[in-house]
């Protein structure tokens, strides 16, 4: 009874926002953590103790990446709990002119719309028969897979700018490639993101929009390990300071403290995500959810810390050369110059519990 009495004045609030009022908590437990834009805002956030925290994103599409699988027939290759509406199209005759389309860097458009493929040797790993992984069965058969729409959490507005993370994981790649002491300024990942997938996600014009971003390697917060010099990013990936460690964290959206499963940390992959390789969780409160990374090193610089599919916090990290864990990417936009569209907000306790 105790949670409803306090919930009922925060759906008050939400639905206020939806109609685009100036929101002005009389109850300091409730805030907008920064700056409004238009028809967006910074998270609204209910500061409360760990078990009743609640945020609320405002969201944007912007960019686009492959994303649902087209199949022929019947799909077997991901368990069907793991599976969200949209994420295969079956259709037979969209298959067959994907395979006899020009394709140009394993992209191809049909109808106006685009669509990428790929086979094993495109993958981060690959299995037939590994749990909770993506089930191959030719790896030199092409998958074919739609480019859609990127949705992303707005974290902060200040000004023009918005802080933007995806709210879910388009793909996947290791930390690094070797098992070695690497920090975030010289791994895989970094490369990855700042070229491969900025490339392929936006377009030229919407490159212009996507600020260079001053990203802040701080040592882990437990362990005292360096994470290597400050850098300049276009895309990157959160640290523990933006995850939990300080009051920033808690402006993002997240429980600003370890120790607890916090909804707001969990995330979904995409098919072509887990068609990369990315793994997904069988627990049942969790079902579906992967992993992912965060720029922070563990207890080695051989070690990456990673945030797990009930939104727990692995400080001590794994090892750089994980091979499963998806990406939870991050950008800056200039909401002046990006040409984006508002997308549905998203509630941390809509998260799946």
């Amino acid at each position: 009874m105790k949670r409803l009495i306090w919930f009922l004045p925060l759906l008050l609030l939400l639905a206020a926002c939806d109609n685009d009022d100036v929101v002005d908590p009389t109850d300091p437990a409730e805030r907008v953590t920064g700056d409004t834009y238009k028809d967006l805002s910074s998270p609204l956030v209910k500061d409360s103790d760990k078990y009743d925290h609640v945020t609320k994103w405002w969201c944007v599409y912007f960019g686009e990446y492959p994303a649902n699988e087209v199949v022929a027939d019947a799909f077997q290759a991901v368990d069907d709990y793991a599976i969200q509406d949209g994420d295969v199209i079956q259709d037979a005759d969209l298959y067959a002119r994907l395979q006899q389309a020009a394709w140009t860097d394993n992209d191809t458009e049909i109808d106006g719309k685009r669509y990428h493929r790929m086979t094993g040797d495109d993958a981060v790993s690959v299995s037939t028969d590994r749990e909770q992984h993506y089930r191959w069965k030719d790896t030199n058969e092409w998958h074919y897979f739609a480019y859609e729409p990127i949705k992303w959490r707005i974290l902060n507005i200040t000004g023009t700018k918005a802080l933007l993370m995806t709210d879910r994981m388009p793909d996947t790649c290791p930390f690094d490639d070797e098992a070695i002491d690497v920090n975030w300024d010289k791994c895989l990942l970094r490369q990855f993101l700042n070229t491969d997938f900025y490339n392929r996600a936006f377009s030229e014009q919407e490159r212009e929009a996507v600020l260079l971003s001053d990203v802040k390697n701080a040592p882990n917060y437990y362990f005292g390990t360096s994470c290597g010099p400050d850098t300049q990013d276009y895309v990157y990936i959160l640290s523990e300071e933006e995850v939990f460690a300080s009051s920033l964290a808690e402006d993002y959206g997240f429980y600003p403290g370890d120790g607890i499963d916090d909804s707001a940390r969990r995330f979904k992959s995409t098919m072509y995500a887990k068609c990369r390789g990315a793994w997904w969780s069988p627990v049942t409160a969790y079902q579906g959810n992967s992993f992912w990374f965060m720029r922070s090193n563990g207890y080695t610089m051989s070690n990456v810390t990673y945030v797990c599919d009930f939104g727990y916090l692995y400080n001590r990290g794994t090892v750089v050369t994980c091979d499963d864990a998806a990406i939870v990417a991050v950008i800056a936009i200039d909401l002046d110059k990006a040409d984006y569209t508002v997308a549905p907000t998203v509630l941390s306790t809509d998260i799946n519990q």
